[in-house]
C-alpha cells in the first residue's frame, strides 16, 4: 500500500495545507487547501505502472513525493496563491 503526504506550510501569512495521495484510477492527486477550501488541484496519471509489483510501488511512491514537493515549491515561488476575495457588497457598487 502506497501512502500519501500531508504538509502545512506558511507563505506570506497564509497557511497552505498540501495533500498528495494515490488514486484508485491509477493516478496521483495533489490538493492545496486554505481554511478548508481547495484552491488548487493537480492530477497526474501513472498508467504505465498500473501492474502492481514491489518495483512499481516504489516508483509510485517516488512520483507521489516528487509531485508533492513540486506543488510546495510552486506555493513558495508564488505560483499558487489565494485569490483575493472582494468585500461583501463591493461588486456592483458604482461611484457617482
Amino acid at each position: 500500500m502506497v501512502a500519501g503526504f500531508n504538509t502545512e506550510i506558511m507563505h506570506k501569512g497564509t497557511v497552505y495545507h498540501v495533500q498528495t495521495e494515490p488514486r484508485k484510477e491509477a493516478g496521483i492527486e495533489t490538493a492545496v487547501y486554505v481554511k478548508g477550501a481547495v484552491i488548487h488541484s493537480l492530477k497526474t496519471s501513472h498508467h504505465e505502472l498500473a501492474e502492481p509489483s514491489r518495483d512499481s510501488e516504489q516508483k509510485i511512491s517516488e512520483l507521489i513525493e516528487d509531485q508533492h514537493r513540486r506543488v510546495i515549491a510552486q506555493i513558495r515561488a508564488g505560483e499558487i496563491k489565494l485569490s483575493p476575495v472582494p468585500a461583501p457588497g463591493a461588486e456592483g457598487m458604482k461611484r457617482p
